[in-house]
């Protein structure tokens, strides 16, 4: 968040925009590299070498996300902001899609705790038959992956009737839902 107010002034000026939010995204990217490579400073949990190299780069960029150590905000809103320069002008179906998303993330945020909250009590019940205990409910990655697509795509309309409710409000609060 207050990465997004510092750089508010920067998203208005135009073409130099892009440059200059992807060399500031590749140098925060490059700092994670070289201050996880040391170990110095930026997270409690040192990386260490594993028998395999892919051990090896979880161990990397495994970084304390909460609360988040410096290296793990570096290492997340660095490619970031590569990315937000790069994809910057794209239009289509899909990034219509996205931006739906992104023009109503805090209503998103509450909307979706609500409804996993509701899938998961629901997938208990059909479990256990009752939903006075918690059972222990194990999926596999494709199972995980599918329940996070299927809430993003029961979500999409009410953020979307909710991105042209936000659209059409005259008050200065709506800018903050």
């Amino acid at each position: 968040m207050a990465a997004g107010y510092l750089l508010g002034p920067t998203m208005l000026e135009g073409e130099a925009r892009q440059r200059l939010l992807f060399r500031l995204g590749a140098a925060i990217t490059l700092g994670f590299m070289i201050l996880r490579a040391t170990n110095l400073y930026g997270d409690p949990a040192p990386w260490t070498v594993q028998e395999t190299w892919l051990s090896t780069l979880l161990s990397f960029i495994n970084c304390e996300k909460y609360p988040p150590s410096l290296l793990y905000l570096m290492m997340t809103l660095g490619p970031a902001l590569m990315l937000l320069a790069c994809f910057e002008h794209t239009r289509g179906t899909f990034a219509g899609f996205l931006a739906t998303y992104g023009q109503v993330p805090f209503f998103y945020y509450v909307v979706h705790i609500y409804l996993i909250h509701g899938l998961a009590v629901a997938t208990g019940l059909a479990m256990t038959g009752t939903v006075t205990r918690t059972p222990t409910i194990g999926f596999s990655l494709a199972g995980i992956y599918f329940v996070w697509l299927l809430v993003l795509l029961l979500l999409y309309p009410i953020c979307r009737w909710f991105a042209e409710l936000k659209k059409g409000g005259r008050g200065w609060w709506w800018s903050y839902l």
